[in-house]
C-alpha cells in the first residue's frame, strides 16, 4: 500500500523499430515516456517530427466525435437498467485495430457530412427567409404589388419609416398637402410605417417634408403583394422543414454504425497518443534514444516487450528513480479497501515521489466521520444495496465501479453507526440504541472532538515518520514533538477539572506544555539567519496554536451533520404520520411524501458527509503533513468512456 517504485530508463534502438516498439509499448500500457534532453546526448540527435500526421488524426477524432454525438440524438433511449447492464464492451487492443481499420469511416463519414451540409444549407436558407420575412411583415396590409403602384404615371410613391417621436405631427403636416395620400400602414415602438403617394408636382415639397422628420425610406422587395410574398416565403421554408425532416430520415438510418464510429474514435486517440509519444524521443539517421519509467516489478516484462520486436538489437539501462525529482510519475497501488479512497487523493494531488502515499491513512478515518455523518441504518442499506446490484450485474467502466465501491464502503460505515445511534429512516421503526443522537448530544460533542484530536495527532506522527524516514530526527522533535508536548499539555490541563483522575497531574501537564512551547519557539525560526528572525518567527510559529484550536472546533460537524439527518428525517415521518390517519387519500399522499423526502434526505446527508469528511482530510489533516503536485503515470493506453480496452 504505497506509490510503486519506479525505474528510470534509457533506451537505445534502431528507428526502423520504432512503430512496432511503440505499438509494443501501447500495449504493454505501463510505460511513461518522457522528453529526452538535448543536452544530455550529442548534437547529432534530433527530434521526430509527424505534425501533418497529427493534424490527420486529430481531423479523425473529431469527425468521429461528432459523428458520436449526431447519431446519439438519433438512437432511440433505452431504459436506465438496460443501459446500465449491457454497459460498456470489454475490448482489446489488437480488436480495437481490426475493427477499425476494417470499417470504412471515410465512406461513411463522409455521407453523413454531406447530407449535414444539405441540412445546414437548408437552414441558412431558412434563417435567409425569416429575415425577408420579418423585413416584410410591417408591410403585410399593402394591398398592391409596389411595383404596380411605381408604375402610376405622374405620381411619386414613398414607403419608409419615421421615429414614433415625430410621427402624429408628421401625419398632421403631410395631411395639409394637397395631390398627396399617406397611409400608416402598421407601427411598433419605435417606428411608424408608411406607404405615401404624392403627384408628382408636389415632389419638391415632400421630399423637403420627408428630410425634416427624418424619414428613411425602405426598399420593399416584394415582386407580389407583400401578403403574397410572405405567404410564398412560408410555403418554401415548410417545403425546407419537410426536406430536412427527410435527411433526418436517412441519418437514422446511421445509427446502425454508431458502435463503429465509437470504435474509430478510441482508435485514432490511441493512434494520437503513439504519435505524441515519438516526438519525445531523439533520433539520428538509424538510431531512436527512447527514456522514461516503468514500475520497478515490471522492469523484466518491459525488457521482455523489446525483445519481441528488437531481438538482442538495443540498450537498455534502468536505474531507480531519483526519489527528490519532480519529474517521477507517480502510480498508487492499495488494497481493495483502500484503493476507491485512492479517488479522493488524485482530487486533491497526487503526491511527490518522495512523499507517502496518504490514502491508506485516511481511508479508515472518512469511512468513520462519513458513518458517523449520515448515520441512519436505512439509509446505508438503501445505498449498500444499490451500489451493490450495480457492481454485481452493471458492465461498468473501471471509473464508475471505482466510483460505486467507494459509496458502498461508505454505505457500510453508515450501517453501522445507523445501529450505533438507532436510526432507521428517521425512526420510522424504533432500534435499541447505544448513542440517542437527540438525548445525547453533550456525548457526540465528547466523541467528536476526540476524533479530531486523534485525526489531527495522527497526522502530526506520519509528519514525524517522514522526518525520521528521510534521516531529519531533529526536525521530527522540533515540528512534531514539541507541538505534540504543548497540545497534551493544553487538553490535560483543560480536562484536569472535569476529570478527578487528572486532576493531581495538572503541574505535570503544565510543565509538558510550558517546555514544549519553549521548544516551538526556540526552533520554529531555525532556518532564519539572524537572532532576531529566529526569535520572531519562533513566535510566530507558537501563534499557530490558534489555528489548532479551530481545528479541533471543525470536528463538531460530525455532531452536527448526524444531528440535522436525524432531526430532518423524524420530521419527514410526522408529516407522513399524520397523512396517514387521513384516509386513503392521505394514506396515498403519505407513502408519497415518505418515500421522496427521505430519498432526497438520504441524499442531501450522503452529499453533506461527501463534502465534509472531504473538507476534514484535505484542511485538518493534510496540511500536517502532505504537499502533493506529483505527476499522474500516463499509461499509453486512453481512458475511454465507451469501452475497457485493455
Amino acid at each position: 500500500m504505497a506509490i510503486v517504485k519506479m525505474k528510470k530508463f534509457s533506451l537505445f534502438t534502431f528507428d526502423e523499430d520504432r512503430k512496432k516498439l511503440l505499438d509494443r509499448f501501447q500495449k504493454f500500457n505501463y510505460v511513461h515516456l518522457v522528453e529526452t534532453n538535448f543536452d544530455e546526448v550529442d548534437e547529432d540527435f534530433t527530434r521526430p517530427r509527424s505534425s501533418e500526421e497529427l493534424i490527420e488524426i486529430d481531423s479523425k477524432v473529431k469527425r468521429s466525435k461528432d459523428d458520436i454525438d449526431l447519431l446519439l440524438t438519433f438512437k432511440e433511449k433505452e431504459s436506465l437498467i438496460k443501459s446500465l447492464k449491457e454497459g460498456v464492451e470489454d475490448i482489446s487492443l489488437e480488436s480495437l485495430e481490426e475493427r477499425a481499420l476494417s470499417f470504412p469511416f471515410e465512406k461513411i463519414d463522409g455521407e453523413i457530412k454531406e447530407l449535414l451540409g444539405e441540412k445546414d444549407k437548408n437552414k441558412s436558407e431558412v434563417q435567409n427567409i425569416d429575415s425577408k420575412i420579418e423585413e416584410l411583415r410591417p408591410w403585410k396590409k399593402i394591398e398592391s404589388p409596389i411595383k404596380d403602384l411605381e408604375s402610376i404615371r405622374a405620381v411619386n410613391v414613398y414607403t419608409g419609416t419615421i421615429s414614433s417621436k415625430y410621427a402624429l405631427e408628421f401625419e398632421e403636416d403631410i395631411s395639409k398637402l394637397e395631390l398627396s395620400y399617406i397611409d400608416r400602414v402598421s407601427q411598433d415602438k419605435n417606428y411608424y410605417y408608411y406607404l405615401i403617394i404624392s403627384d408628382s408636382s408636389i415632389e419638391n415639397d415632400i421630399k423637403e417634408l420627408l428630410a425634416t422628420y427624418g424619414f428613411t425610406n425602405v426598399n420593399i422587395k416584394a415582386k407580389k403583394a407583400v401578403a403574397e410574398e410572405i405567404n410564398s416565403y412560408e410555403k418554401r421554408k415548410e417545403a425546407l422543414f419537410e426536406k430536412n425532416k427527410e435527411i433526418d430520415e436517412k441519418l437514422k438510418k446511421y445509427v446502425k454504425y454508431l458502435e463503429d464510429f465509437k470504435i474509430t474514435y478510441e482508435f485514432y486517440r490511441n493512434e494520437k497518443i503513439k504519435i505524441m509519444s515519438q516526438e519525445k524521443f531523439l533520433k539520428t539517421a538509424e538510431l531512436d534514444l527512447i527514456e522514461g519509467y516503468v514500475p520497478e516489478n515490471k522492469l523484466k516484462e518491459f525488457e521482455n516487450e523489446i525483445k519481441k520486436v528488437c531481438g538482442e538489437n538495443y540498450y537498455l539501462s534502468a536505474e531507480d528513480a531519483e526519489k527528490d525529482s519532480k519529474e517521477v510519475p507517480i502510480l498508487l497501488k492499495n488494497n481493495s479497501f483502500v484503493s476507491p479512497f485512492e479517488l479522493m487523493t488524485e482530487m486533491y494531488a497526487m503526491p511527490r515521489y518522495n512523499e507517502i502515499d496518504p490514502t491508506p491513512f485516511f481511508a479508515p478515518f472518512y469511512f468513520i466521520f462519513a458513518g458517523i455523518m449520515v448515520g441512519d441504518f436505512g439509509y446505508g442499506l438503501l445505498v449498500f444495496l444499490g451500489t451493490l446490484i450495480a457492481l454485481k450485474k452493471f458492465n461498468l467502466t473501471e471509473s464508475k465501479r471505482r466510483f460505486l465501491k467507494f459509496f458502498n464502503y461508505l454505505s457500510i460505515s453508515t450501517i453501522i453507526f445507523g445501529v450505533i445511534f438507532g436510526s432507521f429512516f428517521g425512526g420510522i421503526i424504533e432500534l435499541p440504541s447505544l448513542i440517542d443522537p437527540a438525548e445525547d448530544s453533550t456525548l457526540l460533542v465528547i466523541i467528536s472532538l476526540i476524533l479530531g484530536g486523534i485525526h489531527i495527532f495522527f497526522a502530526l506522527g506520519i509528519k514525524a515518520y517522514m522526518n525520521i524516514r528521510d534521516g531529519k530526527p531533529k526536525d521530527a522533535l522540533y515540528d512534531v514533538g514539541f507541538w505534540y508536548m504543548s497540545l497534551i499539555g493544553i487538553i490535560g490541563m483543560l480536562l484536569g477539572g472535569p476529570i478527578a483522575a487528572l486532576a493531581p497531574y495538572k503541574k505535570v501537564f503544565l510543565i509538558v506544555m510550558i517546555l514544549g512551547m519553549i521548544g516551538i519557539v526556540a526552533t520554529g525560526g531555525r532556518n532564519e539567519k539572524s537572532t532576531a528572525g529566529k526569535i520572531g518567527w519562533g513566535i510566530y510559529s507558537l501563534y499557530g496554536i490558534t489555528s489548532y484550536l479551530g481545528d479541533f472546533v471543525s470536528y463538531l460537524r460530525l455532531m452536527a451533520l448526524v444531528l440535522s439527518g436525524s432531526f430532518l428525517g423524524l420530521a419527514i415521518n410526522m408529516i407522513a404520520g399524520m397523512l396517514f390517519g387521513s384516509g386513503i387519500i392521505g394514506k396515498i399522499f403519505a407513502i408519497v411524501v415518505f418515500v421522496a423526502f427521505q430519498l432526497f434526505n438520504a441524499f442531501l446527508s450522503y452529499l453533506s458527509a461527501y463534502v465534509h469528511t472531504a473538507r476534514l482530510t484535505y484542511v485538518e489533516m493534510f496540511n500536517k503533513f502532505y504537499e502533493g503536485g506529483g505527476i499522474p503515470f500516463e499509461k499509453m493506453i486512453e481512458k475511454s468512456d465507451y469501452f475497457n480496452i485493455d
